[in-house]
Parts: structure tokens; C-alpha cells; sequence
């Protein structure tokens, strides 16, 4: 399917107050692995089946750009009364959406750690169209408990033992730090333009490349003229020093740029929350390629020309030195 800038980006304050108080306390438990859907990271969102304690089984989108977990209203009656209401903003919607006690949750055989609520909205107004219909979202405040790997190779989503695993065959390390003083969603340093001296949200949410601030979206295009917002451009990208063909940026009138999940899946994908640390190994050159197509973008990276700071400093254009 065509790719579409969907969901992503939202920020749930009150979480932010409730990370110290989880519905199951205690140290995770870790080492499972499950299928994503077939199309993450070619279009559409990152999509693992949970289950509830009941056995049911429930389709949730995976997205660290979200402070807290979301679940789809339908399943209300198994939340038992509203517990209050929280403000969510969405690309600066506002919406209020109620909350409930969150549910046991489990990741194949791992009852995952939760905060104390969940928020219920409409999974259908943002996930149309999805079969099966996704039933929740599952955001920051259970994520930042975990090291887990996104392995677009093989389809698989596992849950790693970040002081047994062998760091080495992860790639490329960066910090994660919080986006803001008053966000605490995870960002790194350095966006799809170049720039080190930038924030990017990272953001699984996104079924973009990324995005960009307007004033480097105009930098990124070398126009000086307004563009609409979220019209998309796709010349070439750069990320810590390497070129990346082909990549769908968005401007967004927000303050942060940010990397989204069709630029992951270029990569072996570790999010090691626990200690603060991206992994990123790359794996393809350009985007992935549908599954269905006889020929695929994933193969073995040959050695790529490096975006050097150096050569651009000795031209005059040091755009390091921009924020």
C-alpha cells in the first residue's frame, strides 16, 4: 500500500506522573519474540498481537512516540468504571479521552508491566481499514521497561536481556535521551537532514521516514519558499554520517524533528529503554520492498559514502553548526 503519514506523535501528560506507579510492580520479565504483521515498516503501522488474561487475543500497534498506552473504547466493559479523563494532544488536536484501570496485558507468555491506567478511545477513527482491527496502542509507559529488538528481516519482535545480549551484533549505539525538559519521550540526537545539533523524536508511530521542522524541511528541499504542511519530498536523506536514498519527509509545524518507522526498518532495530541506548545495524540500502514483490531491498550493506562534517566545513556549508 502507498505510504501514509499516520498516527504518531501523541502525548499523554498525565502518564508522565504515573511512571512510579505501575498496575504490576517488579523487575520485567523478558526473552519472548513474536511475529510482527507482515507489512511494518512498508507503509503500514508496527503490529503485535497482546492478549488479555482471558486469552483474547488483540492486535496493538507499537509506538514509542506515545507517552501512554491507549485501548480501543469497545473494550470498556472489561475495564470496569472510569477512573477520570485525561487531555491528550495529537499534531495539536486536543481530544479528552477517559480512563480506566489498566488490564493485564501479555506479550506471548510475558504479563507486561503497566501503569495503573489505560486511556479507551476509537481505534477505528486512526487505525481504519486495518484487518485485523487494531484494538490499542501500545506507548512509553509500558515500553520503557523493555530492550527490544525490531527485526524487519524476519518479521520478529522480541524482548531481549539487554545485560546478557551480545551488544556487538546490535550495531551502531545512541543515547536516548528525553525529547524536552517537559517530555520524556525518547529522542537521539541528529535528524534525517544531517544535523547533529537536532532532536528527533523516535517514533514508531510514524509510517514515514520522519519529519522535519519547518525551517529544516526548507533547508533539507534548498527552497526558501512556505511549503503546505505535510506535503513530502523524497530526495535523499542523511543520519549520522550515511546517505539514505528515497526518503519520505514530512514537514510538521511542530519543535522537534523526528525519525519514524519506514527509516527504522532500514535497520536491525534495538531500543534498549532499560539503559538508554538505539542500536541501529542497517540492513538495506533504500526502503524495504513489499513482501509479495519477487525483489527485495533487503540485502547486505556494501561499504556507503559518508556524509563527512569535514568536507562540508572546508565548502563553507556547515550545517553542524545550525540548530
Amino acid at each position: 500500500m502507498s505510504i501514509a503519514f499516520r498516527m504518531g506523535g501523541i502525548f499523554l501528560g498525565w502518564l508522565l506522573l504515573c511512571f512510579c506507579a505501575v498496575a504490576n510492580p517488579g523487575s520485567p520479565e523478558i526473552a519472548a519474540e513474536v511475529s510482527m504483521n507482515q507489512m511494518a515498516g512498508r507503509g503500514d503501522f508496527l503490529i503485535v498481537t497482546l492478549r488479555l488474561q482471558d486469552g483474547e487475543k488483540l492486535p496493538f500497534v507499537v509506538d514509542t512516540g506515545a507517552s501512554g498506552t491507549l485501548i480501543d473504547q469497545s473494550l470498556i466493559p472489561k475495564l470496569g468504571e472510569s477512573l477520570g479523563k485525561v487531555r491528550d494532544v495529537h499534531w495539536g488536536v486536543v481530544s479528552t479521552y477517559k480512563t480506566y484501570a489498566a488490564p493485564r496485558l501479555y506479550l506471548g507468555d510475558v504479563p507486561l508491566i503497566m501503569t495503573n491506567r489505560v486511556a479507551a478511545f476509537d481505534c477505528k477513527e486512526d487505525f481504519s481499514g486495518e484487518n485485523p482491527p487494531v484494538m490499542g496502542m501500545l506507548g512509553m509507559d509500558v515500553l520503557r521497561h523493555y530492550c527490544i529488538q525490531l527485526d524487519f528481516n524476519t518479521g520478529k519482535l522480541r524482548l531481549l536481556d539487554s545485560k546478557a545480549g551480545d551488544k556487538r551484533q546490535w550495531g551502531e549505539a545512541f543515547p536516548i535521551m528525553p525529547l524536552g525538559a517537559h517530555d520524556s519521550r525518547p529522542a537521539v540526537a541528529g535528524n534525517l537532514l544531517g544535523l547533529s545539533s537536532s532532536r528527533s523524536l523516535i517514533d514508531s508511530g510514524c509510517t514515514y521516514d520522519g519529519w522535519l521542522m519547518p525551517r529544516n524541511f526548507r533547508e533539507w528541499t534548498n527552497s526558501a519558499v512556505p511549503v503546505a504542511e505535510r506535503e513530502s519530498r523524497s530526495p535523499d536523506g542523511f543520519f549520522d554520517g550515511e546517505n539514505y536514498p528515497l526518503v519520505d519527509v514530512m514537514m510538521q509545524k511542530v519543535k522537534n524533528d523526528g525519525i519514524g518507522l519506514h527509516f527504522l526498518a532500514r535497520h536491525l532495530v534495538t531500543l534498549d529503554f532499560p539503559n538508554q541506548i538505539l542500536y541501529l545495524k542497517r540492513q538495506s540500502v533504500g526502503p524495504l520492498a513489499d513482501p509479495g514483490q519477487k525483489i527485495t531491498a533487503i540485502k547486505v550493506i556494501e561499504p556507503l559514502a559518508r556524509h563527512s562534517r569535514d568536507t562540508a566545513a572546508e565548502t563553507g556549508d556547515e550545517k553542524g553548526g545550525r540548530s
